[in-house]
């Protein structure tokens, strides 16, 4: 499909197996595997070169892809240390039997990092509007209770929570916030990730981030501990390596997004089976993240974060 030009329907294509489920194994690397082992070294290689203490700070991570059913679940798994630690470690994949599509279990992961390696890591939840009501249960998570223990858990290892990309903003919603006009801005609430489940109306508060820190607030009344205290951020989700954010420069969250006369026109998916269509023009330019340290080091991101 790539060679015949389809690289855009590929993409979709692996997108829609691997939350199915059926993707090849051929082509899906694991840990332990030398494509695996390959990438993340590259990673990590240019988050070292491009870092100059004072001046640009590169943080290593990796996207934490659970996507199971098409719901996502992502977390940017972003590391405070350089490849002294990092490269002792790979990436928390979401395929069993070696990883898990459940967060509980990469904290589990970020725990022990930090305990073998004396390490700093962090994970950042995004496009919960994706999630089909799963991003910020206040009952049951993943079939188990929502209870102190993992009210503690994920307000330890998830400080931050992105709420705008390009995959439509997150912060809330006009049913949610009916008296808030900007409630109504580059939403997109059609459907999950892939398309392949329609949206209702009753996932919405379990998708946005201002209902989820309502949320906490009565779980912190019940538990004791408020699990979604988290701060904001915005960032690009860009997969274009291009920093062309501003709303009249936007060069895509893709490379079929890029300017051309058919931006207007096609899609970014389009699942006939579910009438979940968005279009190339709907991914917006969105936000930017930012820390304001005055030394501009990895070690000052580690302060702004205990500071929170």
């Amino acid at each position: 499909m790539i060679y015949a030009g389809q690289g855009a329907a590929a993409a979709m294509d692996i997108i829609q197996s691997f939350g199915k489920g059926t993707i090849s194994k051929a082509i899906m690397p694991l840990p332990g595997t030398q494509a695996y082992q390959g990438a993340w070294q590259d990673t990590i290689k240019a988050a070292e070169e491009a870092n100059d203490p004072g001046r640009f700070t590169a943080f290593i991570g990796y996207e934490w892809t659970s996507n199971t059913g098409g719901n996502n679940l992502h977390r940017n798994v972003i590391f405070r240390d350089d490849a002294s630690r990092a490269s002792t470690v790979e990436p928390f994949t979401t395929m069993k039997p070696l990883g898990s599509d459940n967060p509980v279990d990469l904290w589990k992961w970020m725990a022990s990092y930090e305990q073998k390696t004396g390490g700093k890591v962090l994970a950042i939840a995004h496009n919960g509007n994706l999630s089909n009501g799963l991003m910020f249960p206040t009952e049951e998570a993943f079939g188990k209770p929502v209870d102190r223990a993992y009210a503690e858990t994920r307000a330890r290892w998830e400080r931050l929570y992105e709420t705008t990309q390009t995959k439509g903003d997150g912060e809330s919603h006009p049913f949610l916030s009916p008296n808030d006009e900007f409630a109504n801005f580059e939403k997109w609430d059609k459907g999950n990730l892939d398309g392949s489940a329609a949206k209702s109306k009753d996932m919405l508060q379990f998708e946005y981030a201002r209902s989820a820190l309502k949320s906490g607030l009565a779980l912190e009344r019940k538990l004791g501990v408020n699990p979604f205290k988290f701060g904001l951020i915005g960032s690009s989700d860009a997969h274009t390596g291009l920093a062309a954010m501003e709303e009249d420069n936007f060069f895509g969250k893709t490379t079929p997004q890029e300017p051309s006369p058919e931006r207007m026109t096609k899609t970014f998916f389009d699942n006939p089976a579910t009438g979940v269509k968005v279009m190339d023009w709907e991914v917006s330019a969105s936000g930017f993240a930012a820390v304001w340290a005055t030394d501009n080091t990895r070690a000052a991101f580690v302060r702004c974060d205990a500071a929170t």
